[in-house]
């Protein structure tokens, strides 16, 4: 089996633990890379940031993703750097998949379509460094949903739930579930809701800008793309999926028991 190992070097840790891994692997007769093409199966080495900027990459080519946790929380890994005994079931093809739906956007301006962006957590409208109220638009099939007068809007997969959205007062949604949640980022309201949308369904968005303060929509916490007053943001569900290994018996609300409630005790 052909193994692709790309770890985060900016992380502590990590250099040791890609050394340790890559010897694992090649003990268990795999063939270790450093190229997602032409492997069977990608390890990321880091924490969650790298695990998901590794498998949406993998998941452009339809190859399963494990993380192994070097950093704090590690939500999305499989394996913790103490479990590499593990990794002889990876070799042998002893595991399971879970698959994380994607969102797909959409930029539009008039009839032209400016790019088109997948995110397996979120997308974020905001005014980039600046905490200023912005005025948003959903709709949907070309019917109104709501007005929000907030700092922007996060727009989540159920992956992303336990991200940014959950910092914003967004519900826990299992990575199982195909929706979309919409959650405000610090509402000028009374009010403070999110709306959980099902992803069979686009989403319209629109963000009123001004000459001073400019609209910026960021996918997974990378660079911020610069919106124009025209631009209109279409959301639906992506074509791609992150499949990511499992190995461990655990299920999603024993991990966020061990990972996330009991940490804030």
């Amino acid at each position: 089996m052909k193994i692709a190992v790309i770890p985060n070097l900016n992380n502590n840790g990590v250099r040791e633990l890609t050394e340790e891994t890559v010897k694992k692997l090649q003990t268990l007769g795999a063939v270790v890379c450093d190229s997602i093409e032409e492997a069977e199966i990608v390890i990321a080495l880091g924490g969650d940031g790298t695990t998901l900027k590794v498998a949406k990459e993998a998941s452009l080519l339809g190859k399963p993703t494990l993380g192994i946790n070097a950093g704090r929380l590690g939500f999305m890994s499989g394996l913790e750097k103490d479990e590499l005994d593990l990794l002889e079931k990876v070799v042998k093809g002893e595991f399971i998949t879970e698959t994380r739906m994607m969102l797909k956007a959409k930029l539009i301006d008039g009839e032209k379509c400016l790019g088109e962006y997948h995110a397996l957590n979120d997308a974020v409208i905001s005014r980039g460094d600046f905490a200023r109220l912005m005025d948003i638009h959903l709709s949907s099939e070309g019917r109104a949903i709501t007005d929000i007068r907030a700092d922007g809007v996060i727009i989540s997969t159920p992956t992303g739930s336990t991200a940014y959205s959950m910092a914003a007062g967004g519900p826990v949604v299992a990575p199982d579930n195909f929706c979309f949640i919409v959650t405000p980022i610090c509402p000028h309201s009374l009010v403070n809701r999110s709306i959980v949308f099902s992803s069979d369904k686009e989403l319209e968005v629109t963000a009123m800008n001004d000459r001073n303060n400019n609209v910026f929509l960021s996918f997974d916490g990378a660079d911020s793309i610069k919106l124009n007053q025209n631009t209109k943001i279409v959301i639906s569900k992506s074509e791609y999926s992150v499949k990511l290994i499992k190995l461990k018996p655990d299920n999603f609300y024993e991990i966020l028991n061990n990972k996330i409630l009991e940490r804030r005790e």
